[in-house]
């Protein structure tokens, strides 16, 4: 259910009130002391509201796709591309930059446990000219924009080959990397890349000391994990991890592969709130967690699914409460048959409900240039999730076809991001529970009938054990299935059980 008169309204209330808020495989997405900040705090005072709408981009430095243009650069030219990529974010009413630090176990920081990566010097464990600082340059320049840096990292890459130009050896490794010291923890692939096996402990361990070491040293306003757990898969190859299995391993393969990135994701939260609490930990994961079988509570689709290709499980995350936000990569429209933007921004919504885990959507800006006829997509995708009760903003991938402004999707990110919105600002219809539509007396001979709720969005919501879509205001609609003779409907509002009783006559 919309409201388009009373959105407009709060709008208006949040310019007058408030300022503060000025991916097929997807993403490409010793210890410094504690380096020196240069901005004074008081400048970052209200840098964003944490009600304000998150409004991102992804910036990619594996292969060089956004960050830098190529290696080797000097540290003028490198200052320059970061400095051009703020401006453009600040022209576009951006708030948020997501920017890859560690594209394959290698840094854009100054770190003791990665080497200094490739793609910036042109030679894997040599700094760039200057010893100049990626992400320390880039903070510094976003946050005086008001512009927040959250350091994006692919945990379990160690190469980026290809399966026509294999990196699955590591002999291209610079000589102190971690994985030439522990060659047991790497697996290679047939994608022609190098992973680190999950499995081991002393692995997720590294990689959560990785994880510490970055937020210890820089002010990130977040750490953003993407869809890279275990490897896509490739058609007839198997990733061979049965020794770790053997070692630490027991029952089913998939089950135990989940929990090894379970774990990983626990002991990479703890790391980021043990180093700083408010610090976000966020997962960008691929957009279908399970197609619907009619058990699983998955959604209506017919896509590669994360929970049993990649052994990705983010509900289990959220709900144990080890993110602070699940970003799905929604990179399809909303006529794409066998994965629907509407079906999959609405199955999100309502799997976060009640877990207190924002949901930011990752839009595919990238397709802009293959898509027919693209106008209005993003606009629609952006204004259609942004009434989902769990939805605080989104994330564009796809950087160089909003530099390029391919199909004029600036004017689209622009008129998206036109008004600032203030999500403290949505107050509840109602605070009981208020359904609408039930047939009178409690009886029908109808087959199906269907009702439109209304309730408090602070309260949890489940109706026969499974989460609703409910909209900023605690409003929802429902579509009931009814059996010949008595129907019971259960509602969990708030952990307090209300009944309902229909009776269809034949």
């Amino acid at each position: 259910m919309k409201r388009n008169g009373f959105f407009v309204f709060l709008i208006a209330l949040s310019l007058i009130f408030s300022s503060c808020a000025s991916l097929s495989p997807m993403h490409e997405r010793e210890v410094a002391s504690t380096l020196p900040y240069e901005v004074p705090m008081d400048e970052c005072i209200g840098l964003l509201n944490p009600d304000a709408e998150i409004r991102g981009v992804w910036i990619a430095t594996v292969g060089n796709i956004n960050f830098p243009s190529k290696s080797g650069l000097s540290q003028k030219a490198l200052k320059a591309e970061l400095d051009a990529i703020v401006e453009n974010c600040s022209e576009l009413g951006l708030n948020a930059i997501f920017f890859q630090v560690r594209p394959a176990a290698d840094s854009l920081y100054k770190s003791s446990l990665f080497p200094a990566s490739e793609y910036v010097s042109g030679k894997q464990g040599q700094m760039p000219q200057g010893d100049f600082d990626c992400l320390q340059y880039l903070i510094e320049i976003a946050h005086k924009k008001k512009i927040n840096v959250h350091a994006w990292i692919n945990p379990l890459r160690v190469t980026y080959g290809s399966a026509k130009y294999p990196k699955t050896d590591l002999s291209s490794l610079s000589e102190n990397h971690i994985a030439r010291k522990n060659p047991d923890w790497c697996i290679p692939y047939a994608d022609g890349k190098l992973y680190f096996d999950a499995g081991i402990p002393e692995v997720r361990e590294y990689i959560a000391k990785g994880v510490a070491e970055v937020v210890e040293n820089y002010q990130v306003d977040g750490v953003v994990f993407d869809d890279y757990f275990y490897p896509y898969p490739v058609s007839g190859a198997e990733f061979d991890d049965s020794a770790s299995y053997e070692k630490y391993g027991s029952g089913n393969l998939s089950d135990w592969r989940r929990d090894n990135i379970n774990s990983l994701i626990r002991s990479c939260f703890e790391a980021v709130k043990n180093s700083d609490p408010d610090c976000l930990f966020g997962i960008s994961p691929f957009g279908i967690w399970q197609n619907d079988d009619g058990e699983n509570g998955g959604s209506k689709t017919r896509g590669l699914e994360a929970y049993e290709s990649l052994y990705c499980d983010a509900l289990s995350w959220a709900k144990d409460g080890y993110v602070d936000y699940i970003a799905p990569q929604l990179y399809w429209r909303f006529e794409t048959a066998v994965a629907p933007y509407g079906e999959l921004s609405d199955w999100w919504n309502a799997a976060l409900d009640g877990t207190g885990v924002k949901l930011l959507i990752s839009h595919a800006a990238y397709m802009y240039e293959s898509w027919e006829d693209p106008e209005g997509e993003l606009t629609g995708q952006i204004e259609f999730s942004r009434n989902a009760l769990n939805y605080r903003g989104s994330i564009l991938y796809g950087y160089e076809a909003i530099d390029k402004n391919s199909a004029e999707i600036r004017q689209e990110i622009s008129k998206a991001f036109a008004f600032d919105i203030v999500y403290s600002d949505y107050y509840p219809t109602s605070a009981e529970l208020v359904l609408t539509g039930l047939p009178e007396n409690g009886v029908t001979k109808k087959n199906r009938i269907f009702l439109e709720g209304s309730s408090d969005p602070t309260l949890s919501l489940s109706y026969n054990g499974q989460n609703l879509n409910r909209d900023k205001w605690g409003d929802f609609s429902l579509e009931l299935k009814l059996i010949s003779g008595e129907n019971t409907l259960v509602f969990d509002y708030g952990g307090k059980e209300i009944y309902y009783h229909i009776t269809k006559e034949d």
